[in-house]
Parts: C-alpha cells; sequence; structure tokens
C-alpha cells in the first residue's frame, strides 16, 4: 500500500500528464498500477500507449495520417519515398532537437523501428506516431522528451540497447564491427540506470578485446556484456563461471583478475 500523501500523488498525476499527454484518469490507473513510480508508469505507457491515452482514437483518423504523410514528404529522399536517407534524417533530427551521436537517437530509431543507421523506414515511422497520435514536429518533439525519460529505467535502456545491436551492423551480416560496437558501448554504458560498471573497467574490456584481434561481436556477446555489467561486482570476485555466459565474457573475467 502506497504511504505517499494526497498531495504527493496529486503531483506525481500533473507530472505524467505534462510528459504524456495523458488523461488524469489514465494518468492514475497507471501510477497506482506501478505503486506510483512515475518512471514505471511512464515505461508502461510509452510500450503501449494506445490503451492508456484518449490520443488512440485521433491515431488513427484520417486526419492525423495526413498530416503524417505531409510531414514525411518534407524530409523523404525524392527518388525512394518510402525511405527517409541520411540528408533527411540529419534535418529531421535538427528540427526535433535530436544530436544525432546522442543516445536519444538510438531511442528515436527504436520507438520507429528504423531498419538502419541514417535511415527511417515510411511503413513503421508512420505507425510509430500514429499509435499516439503525434502527426506534428511539437507532439514528436513532446514524445522525445518522454524518450529521454524512458531512457532512465532499466527496461526500456534494455530495449534500446538491444536494437543497437541490429540497428548499427552492416546489412546483411550476422556480426557487429568491433569499431562500431566499441564507439557503441562508451556511448551506452556509463548512461545503463541499472549498472554501476566503472569507466576503467569498460576501458578494460575494450582493450582485451583488441589485443583479441578485435573481431566483429555476436549478437549473444553484444546482449550478454550488459548483462554482464549489471550483475558484476568491482572485484570480479561474484562472476559465476558455471553460468551460461560467452566465453570472451570468461576470458575477460580472467584478464580483469589479473590487472586489479
Amino acid at each position: 500500500m502506497s504511504t505517499l500523501s494526497k498531495t504527493a500523488k496529486e503531483g506525481r498525476i500533473r507530472e505524467f500528464v505534462e510528459i504524456t499527454g495523458a488523461s488524469a484518469t489514465d494518468a492514475q490507473r497507471l501510477l497506482k498500477a506501478t505503486s506510483w513510480r512515475v518512471n514505471a508508469a511512464l515505461d508502461a505507457f510509452f510500450n503501449d500507449p494506445r490503451p492508456a491515452s484518449s490520443k488512440a482514437s485521433a491515431a488513427n483518423s484520417a486526419q492525423v495520417t495526413k498530416n503524417l504523410e505531409t510531414l514525411w514528404t518534407k524530409y523523404c529522399d525524392p527518388s525512394q519515398p518510402n525511405e527517409i536517407s541520411m540528408d533527411g534524417t540529419m534535418q529531421y533530427c535538427a528540427d526535433l532537437g535530436v544530436d544525432p551521436s546522442e543516445v536519444i537517437m538510438l531511442a528515436l530509431a527504436w520507438f520507429t523501428k528504423a531498419p538502419t543507421m541514417g535511415r527511417f523506414s515510411k511503413r513503421e515511422w508512420v505507425e510509430a506516431w500514429q499509435a499516439i497520435g503525434a502527426d506534428s514536429l511539437e507532439r514528436q518533439k513532446e514524445q522525445v522528451d518522454v524518450l529521454r525519460k524512458q531512457l532512465e529505467t532499466p527496461e526500456t535502456f534494455r530495449k534500446v540497447y538491444i536494437f543497437a545491436f541490429d540497428y548499427a551492423k552492416t546489412e546483411g551480416q550476422k556480426s557487429l564491427q568491433f569499431e562500431i560496437a566499441q564507439e557503441l558501448w562508451n556511448l551506452l554504458i556509463p548512461l545503463d540506470p541499472a549498472s554501476s560498471f566503472p569507466h576503467e573497467h569498460l576501458a578494460m574490456w575494450i582493450s582485451f578485446l583488441t589485443e583479441k584481434g578485435g573481431r566483429a561481436v555476436s549478437k549473444d556477446s553484444w546482449n550478454l556484456f550488459l548483462d554482464f555489467t549489471r550483475t558484476i561486482d568491482p572485484a570480479f570476485k561474484q562472476y559465476d563461471e558455471d553460468a551460461a555466459w560467452p566465453s570472451v565474457i570468461d576470458d575477460f573475467v580472467e584478464y580483469a583478475r589479473a590487472r586489479i
């Protein structure tokens, strides 16, 4: 049972409404279901906004679709009208106030199911914005603010991290180039809300992989490295060698123990 005062609950309802545009009734319902934790309620709203928001009916309207089609045309490649390519992506990000070099770009790409770096696909892009009725740049900017909040929750951060592998790898390849994986780890791991993996340990991980030849990173190793950073102790003493970790992580633990 929540011990929050009525005033505190009302404040959280207002905060939720301001961020999402949901009704106060929907905000209260989601907050109650998540023990009045704003980030958890935002996560629930963000991952399935349609049942929780009155925007759902608007999102299915012909006018919203028309507005999104018009907005899409502003950025799409004239030679490939079902795609926003690199130039259009850069302009779109500038108009949204999104820095392509920051994590929020990955979150935006995840939300719109972008197929690969620097590109958006029309059907997925339109469907994502339709679902929440965000048919203008101003409304999409509001959703970017929601995404920033969502990145503070371990669940959404993990989804964005896992998405980054397929988003960043070369089309047709099964593995992620080491140089790209290195850049993404340096970007993502320090911002993980569920990890306290020290910077020097991340640097040691990258040095270890470099010494091993800087080979491409498999999806399994990519995904499980996040779990590893969330569970390993600073001295690497509590590592479970019988758990189903990739051999590269087993080898890294041995490498790290010899150096700390």
